[in-house]
């Protein structure tokens, strides 16, 4: 375990649960732990053969060493595109987890490739995704290791418990990550997570607190974010469902027809 880890380490407790049962069953500690803490780390939980197949595509994207955090994300508007790159939104193993974990079918929200460049590449500060459109319902992120990720390669941060404090002040970064949110008040309880190799994963409610910081490697951090959304969840402007949003079994059937 990295020094950088062992630094940190006394600001919270970090649960880390095995993924070892053949059904992919979650248990109820696992699924409390996810309520109560506002995230949930998995190992092993997303296929390395898809993995692999992700990254054949990752490898493709350009980024500029000691640049920002390069993102490609997915369209629902044309999900037909990069598919290949995108098929965890779709995988199984990762769909049935969050569907026990709000025990309703789930709609693919969001997508998105997240790479940060290597030496000195910037992550993202502080933030909640409900800073950028607020879901009401259940909501939740799932962020997978596509390489191993060592805690110096821009780790993903989050603070327990800061779900439960709903969605808080933001503003407009402009120095770091320009144009994304940021918190106006830092949360105090944040922790780093271990190291996560191919497959881990750690999945946090869309109001937990999280961040990256930089990568102070010499390899680029290869991660994805799978952002999904109860069948039952409703825009908290407008009040209705997000019809652009389709069912993960939808997805999953149309682009299997398209192979």
């Amino acid at each position: 375990m990295s020094a950088l880890f062992h630094r940190f380490l006394s600001f919270g407790i970090i649960q880390v649960m095995e993924n070892t049962t053949s059904q992919n069953t979650l248990t109820e500690a696992q699924i409390a732990q996810y309520y109560r803490e506002g995230y949930l780390i998995i190992k092993n939980l997303a296929p390395l053969a898809a993995i692999a197949s992700v990254m054949g595509e990752a490898r493709k994207v350009a980024f500029i060493e000691g640049g920002g955090w390069t993102p490609k994300v997915f369209n629902p508007l044309q999900p037909e595109q990069d598919s290949a790159l995108h098929q965890l939104l779709v995988e199984p193993r990762i769909t049935q987890t969050v569907e026990q974990i709000f025990e309703a079918p789930v709609r693919v929200y969001y997508g998105m490739l997240a790479i940060v460049p290597p030496h000195g590449g910037q992550g993202l500060p502080w933030h909640q995704d409900n800073q950028y459109t607020q879901l009401l319902g259940g909501a939740l992120n799932v962020f997978i290791a596509l390489d191993d990720i060592a805690p110096e390669m821009a780790m993903l941060w989050v603070a327990p418990g800061s779900h439960r404090q709903g969605v808080q002040p933001s503003k407009t970064n402009t120095t770091t990550a320009p144009g994304h949110r940021e918190a106006v008040i830092e949360p105090e309880n944040g922790v780093l997570l271990p190291g996560l190799n191919r497959g881990d994963v750690c999945i946090f409610d869309r109001s937990t607190y999280h961040r990256t910081l930089r990568n102070e490697t010499a390899l680029p951090r290869y991660a994805y974010a799978a952002q999904f959304m109860a069948d039952y969840t409703r825009l908290a402007e407008t009040g209705e469902k997000d019809s652009v949003k389709r069912l993960a079994s939808e997805l999953r059937a149309l682009w299997r027809g398209l192979e």
